[in-house]
């Protein structure tokens, strides 16, 4: 069956292919080269076991079937996301599905010094280049798209361009190639994105907090990975409150990203500090 990550991956073939005819990939390459380091995206989400989870805050105008924001105003939505304790944001910058843009990840990147993800639906290193020209830290990899060998080489591009990898499994059979690969930084999505069919319909959205949890109780090999110094672990999707929140703490999980909750929330400020908030029980 074809998914709506398929659909994805032909979108990006197509418009990588345009923007190469451009701007090849050895332009690139030469400004990236010319780039100064860029804030530490890892080293400031993990966090010790007594501390409130870190909050990486998205910038989601739009999701298939839903409508966040009918405008962006990008300087009042960074500093709300500040004030709201993020300790970094992320860039959806999809334009077909999600309303994003390169140039959103770049005037993020003039607002704020925290450290930005690039969420795209990387296929290759040249999503990489643009990414990091505009400001990115790190860079969401799919596992759906890689298998085991072109994940550690995509890895591989990342670092070398001064880019953390941040890798998201979202269905459990993505689970083991990534972790055989050994990120410093892996995201769980708590909604089975890779099972999303090629249309997405009213139902797509389902998933639940606790996948998280569960992973980390059937997967021996998930534990072990954490075990190793630096590891980074982020839950992702299905976000929505403290309670939430609580749920996720009941694992050492570093992060969380909130996306839809923080763009529609009436009040972002004070709804990202009821996160921040909560304690580990445990």
């Amino acid at each position: 069956m074809r998914t709506f990550l398929d659909k994805l991956r032909e979108l990006k073939n197509k418009e990588v292919e345009l923007r190469q005819k451009t701007i090849n990939k050895d332009h690139l390459l030469s400004n990236v080269n010319n780039l100064e380091k860029a804030p530490d995206f890892r080293k400031q989400l993990l966090r010790k076991p007594e501390e409130p989870i870190s909050l990486i805050v998205e910038v989601k105008p739009r999701a298939p079937g839903r409508i966040n924001v009918n405008q962006i105003e990008t300087e009042t939505l960074i500093k709300e996301f500040e004030y709201g304790g993020a300790k970094a944001i992320s860039v959806l910058t999809d334009q077909t599905w999600f309303g994003g843009s390169l140039n959103t990840l770049e005037n993020v990147s003039k607002i704020t010094k925290l450290p930005l993800l690039h969420k795209e639906f990387i296929i290759n290193s040249y999503q990489l280049l643009e990414g990091r020209l505009r400001g990115a830290s790190a860079a969401l990899i799919l596992a759906y798209y890689f298998n085991q060998t072109e994940l550690s080489k995509i890895i591989k591009e990342a670092e070398n361009m001064g880019l953390d990898a941040v890798v998201e499994c979202s269905v459990e059979n993505e689970l083991p190639k990534t972790l055989d690969v050994n990120p410093d930084i892996l995201m769980i999505n708590n909604r089975p994105i890779a099972t999303i069919p090629e249309e997405p319909n009213e139902k797509y959205g389902k998933g639940s907090i606790n996948v998280i949890s569960e992973w980390w109780e059937r997967f021996s090999e998930l534990r072990l990975w954490k075990k190793q110094p630096g590891k980074l672990l982020i839950s992702a999707s299905c976000i929505n409150s403290a309670e939430d929140i609580k749920s996720i703490l009941k694992i050492p999980c570093d992060a969380a990203l909130i996306g839809n909750a923080a763009m529609t929330s009436q009040n972002r400020i004070e709804f990202l500090r009821s996160l921040t908030e909560v304690v580990n029980q445990n």
